[in-house]
């Protein structure tokens, strides 16, 4: 058994791993091989920065890396660790980690961050032995849009218009919560094409903006003004996203536990929760 970088493993090779290994997951994964480069691409694949485990040149376990800024520190994150089921419980996973962490200290690297399913154990208990440590819990909702019963709200001076020109910081402001790395400004930006934005303006100026992935559903920003909540702003930029793209699905993935509102006012919508994650760290 041996442990290297993917950087010379074609795609195609870590798809047939990558099936294999979640086959049996709390969430089974069915990706083709362009879903799979397009997942791993927005969360910023670095396949140098990545690694496998190969038994006699075969590829059974991998960890599929991302590499980007997190609070001002070089980074990576996980965007994907699996192992084949006959090849576990061989400390195959342990050794793939270590293994792993000088090369990414060489690299510079300063910080290691993943999510895991709260319901994954195992997972969850060999990275607090790593030395991992819980930053944030997150839940996730998903809905096919077939069963959402949009509303006509409206509200007089309102309008919601597509624009090409967000501002990160005007957006930031509006958020209670740091968005998860898949759901950042740097991961939308590494596949802006496939997202549309939209902002809500009041006497022109905006007050709140949704962000939405156009083939999946998936909303990773959605945020309104303090000073506009309660006013059935999100709702109607909500509605707004939805009738436009008209997607098969829609998604909030990482939608942070603890802040109540936002969770509350996404089940009102009828979403209901999946299992959710843990946010997880390690300093290198």
């Amino acid at each position: 058994m041996t442990i290297q970088s993917l950087s010379d493993t074609p795609v195609a090779d870590i798809h047939s791993c990558f099936e294999k290994a979640f086959i049996d997951y709390a969430e089974p994964f069915d990706l083709t091989i362009p879903q799979l480069q397009y997942m791993i691409g927005r969360r910023g694949y670095a396949p140098d920065l990545s690694f496998g485990a190969f038994n006699n040149g075969t590829l059974v376990g991998f960890t599929l890396n991302g590499l980007g800024t997190w609070n001002g520190q070089k980074t990576v994150y996980d965007t994907g660790t699996g192992m084949i089921k006959e090849f576990r419980k061989q400390g195959l996973a342990t050794r793939l980690f270590n293994d792993s962490l000088p090369v990414l200290r060489a690299a510079g690297v300063k910080q290691y961050l993943l999510e895991v399913i709260r319901t994954n154990q195992n997972a969850y208990d060999l990275y607090l032995k790593a030395g991992f440590t819980v930053t944030r819990q997150f839940e996730y909702y998903v809905m096919p849009v077939a069963q959402l019963e949009l509303n006509n709200y409206q509200m007089d001076g309102l309008v919601i218009a597509e624009t090409d020109n967000p501002d990160p910081v005007v957006f930031s402001s509006f958020q209670d919560f740091v968005p998860s790395w898949q759901n950042s400004v740097a991961a939308i930006s590494r596949k802006s094409d496939y997202f549309k934005i939209f902002g809500a303006f009041f006497d022109n100026k905006l007050v709140g903006y949704g962000i939405i992935e156009t083939h999946t559903g998936d909303i990773p920003q959605l945020a309104v003004a303090k000073e506009f909540r309660r006013r059935k702003v999100a709702t109607i930029l909500f509605n707004h996203l939805i009738r436009e793209v008209n997607p098969p699905a829609v998604r909030f993935i990482n939608v942070q536990h603890d802040y109540e509102p936002f969770n509350r006012w996404v089940e009102h919508l009828g979403l209901k929760a999946g299992y959710g994650q843990y946010e997880m760290m390690m300093k290198l």
